[in-house]
């Protein structure tokens, strides 16, 4: 036990990135899954400035997205504008794709669906050539299309069975204080002059505490768990689903000097899209009982017998993020002989602009007494509910996703096969926020600029990609490839799981239905490890200059990885 408060302590004495909140004397940070959706988070930058250059064409799909080098293919617009130079003729493709997330939460049991398929279009557009000569500058072509870099659909649910352990009430009181959030003489809750649901959105989940009777304010000014016996068992249950995704438009143009050296350009325009729905719920036993047979058990922390007793809380939120970006992609590929190329490209970052929008409610089940008369045992139901409420702006953010360099190697053995190695380095330190609404609880953008240099760094990703072609007709694909850590220390915590890294290995087949026709298969399989992430935490600190909290309200600590299998085919023109 000793052992577990110490590591506790250790945890939360950090920054816990969740959009933790200070205060004067005493100190708070609050957080979690449950308590960071009213305003992004670096959790949130973080997972919508992840790509993956896998999602395209299916040539590229099965050699593992490593194309840096290689060319001849629509990809080459989102990692390597300078393939487009490659080009001998004009094409048309375009790339439908099924993708299938299944997730897992070690050390739970999952209550709900924890597999998701989706339809999608994973790239197309078209390729045309704009320049033909016979001096040095042998071509310039042009390329327009869409390829998806992201994708967001996923479930994920897990339950805990009924235990001694913290309830989001105790997380929800430390917030309520943290706030400097009374309750007037007429019962009426309020925050420096602003009342119910007019106090800040960030305080929405402890304020439905209050109004469903989960929380309450003392004679002293203490905020408690109000009807939540002390010796209650906790079972709780989360779930969450996601669905969106990430797409590049693109304009980009590519060169062939001498068949040696390949330049290109891509201005892309991206579309951003997420809808998440996050659910929490608790049911409360007392004395060994469980369900509404136990309500004459529940006693306070002095042992008397509660007149009201909690049964049961949910609470549901909401969170749709629209938005678009903006970047620039540069690139060279040299041929030093004719089997080998070089490649380079560099991304600009990437400005989002997003717009946000948030909702939230609660409900509760509670036990009373018999009558007015006979306190001591308790038979009937109140159920009480918050209003939906809704946060709808103005809540503009914009912020500059990380650059990325590429640099890729390739080898052509004959007509027979081809074999490519690119290795990425992506600067997640250099997240910036530009601008985003007043939070008057809450980090701001000095804060979020040290969160990323503090706790993020580069990541090193390597893909590896190889082609086989038994017959001219036929081409069998094959790849893998790793997406490393952003995390300066392991064992970080953020306010929601983040794929802190990814493996996945590939395989493809292409065929040539005569001149001017092709038909690609590709089939991806990828292991995203996310990072951990609690429920919920509000712990108070003695003062600003103390590491170890006087109270430590947590949830247990979780991680939820996501498998996915993706399955993309390729229909192309050529002329």
């Amino acid at each position: 036990m000793k052992t577990m408060k110490r590591f506790i302590y250790m945890v939360c004495g950090a920054l816990l990135l969740a959009g933790t909140a200070t205060a004067q004397t005493p100190s708070y940070s609050i957080g979690g899954l449950h308590f960071s959706n009213d305003a992004m988070t670096t959790a949130d930058l973080f997972t919508l400035s992840q790509q993956q250059f896998n999602f395209g064409t299916a040539r590229s799909m099965g050699m593992a997205g490593a194309f840096t080098s290689l060319g001849a293919d629509m990809a080459s617009m989102v990692i390597n504008p300078a393939g487009l130079g490659m080009y001998r003729r004009g094409e048309v493709a375009i790339t439908p794709m099924i993708s299938v997330a299944k997730a897992t939460t070690p050390g739970t049991s999952a209550f709900e669906g924890n597999s998701n398929t989706r339809f999608s279009v994973g790239n197309f557009g078209g390729v045309f050539n704009i320049h033909e000569g016979s001096g040095k500058l042998l071509s310039v072509n042009m390329g327009v299309g869409y390829t998806r870099l992201a994708d967001f659909n996923y479930n994920y649910s897990f339950s805990n069975a009924p235990a001694h352990r913290a309830s989001i009430a105790d997380a929800m009181s430390v917030m309520l204080e943290a706030g400097g959030i009374g309750v007037n003489s007429s019962g009426v809750i309020n925050q420096g002059g602003r009342t119910n649901w007019g106090i800040d959105p960030f305080f929405w989940p402890a304020v439905a505490g209050y109004k469903t009777y989960l929380v309450d304010m003392n004679d002293y000014g203490v905020w408690y768990p109000a009807e939540i016996g002390a010796n209650a068992m906790i079972g709780n249950a989360t779930s969450v689903e996601s669905r969106g995704s990430a797409g590049e438009f693109t304009w980009s143009i590519g060169g062939n000097y001498d068949n040696k050296l390949y330049f290109g350009m891509t201005l892309g325009l991206q579309s951003i899209t997420q809808k998440k729905t996050i659910y929490y719920g608790e049911a409360y036993s007392y004395g060994g009982g469980n369900g509404y047979d136990s309500g004459d058990m529940a006693v306070d922390a002095d042992g008397v017998m509660l007149d009201e007793v909690m049964q049961a809380m949910g609470m549901n939120q909401r969170v749709r993020l629209d938005g678009t970006g903006v970047n620039m992609k540069l690139g060279l590929v040299y041929r030093p002989i004719s089997a080998l190329r070089l490649g380079v490209a560099f991304h600009t970052p990437t400005l989002y602009s997003i717009e946000r929008r948030y909702e939230m409610a609660m409900s509760t089940v509670a036990l009373g007494p018999t009558s007015e008369t006979d306190q001591t045992t308790h038979e009937y139901t109140s159920d009480t509910a918050s209003e939906i409420l809704e946060d709808d702006g103005p809540n503009g953010w914009n912020f500059a996703s990380p650059a990325r360099l590429m640099v890729g190697a390739s080898y052509t053995f004959g007509p027979f096969a081809v074999l490519s190695v690119d290795y990425e380095r992506t600067w997640y330190n250099g997240i910036r926020v530009q601008q985003m609404p007043y939070l008057p609880y809450g980090p701001g953008k000095e804060d979020f600029k040290q969160d990323f240099k503090h706790y993020f760094q580069g990541s090193n990703n390597l893909r590896v990609g190889l082609e086989v072609r038994p017959i001219p007709m036929l081409a069998l694909r094959a790849g893998y490839g790793y997406v490393g850590s952003m995390l300066k220390q392991q064992g970080t915590i953020l306010s929601q799981p983040a794929t802190e890294e990814v493996n996945y290995v590939t395989a493809g087949v292409g065929v040539n239905l005569g001149r001017s026709c092709y038909l690609d298969l590709a089939y991806c399989y990828a292991k995203n490890t996310s990072t951990e992430y609690m429920l919920y935490y509000g712990n108070r600190y003695p003062d600003l200059t103390s590491s170890e909290p006087a109270e430590v309200y947590t949830s247990e600590r979780y991680r939820t990885n996501l498998e996915r299998h993706n399955i993309a085919l390729t229909f192309g023109v050529r002329f």
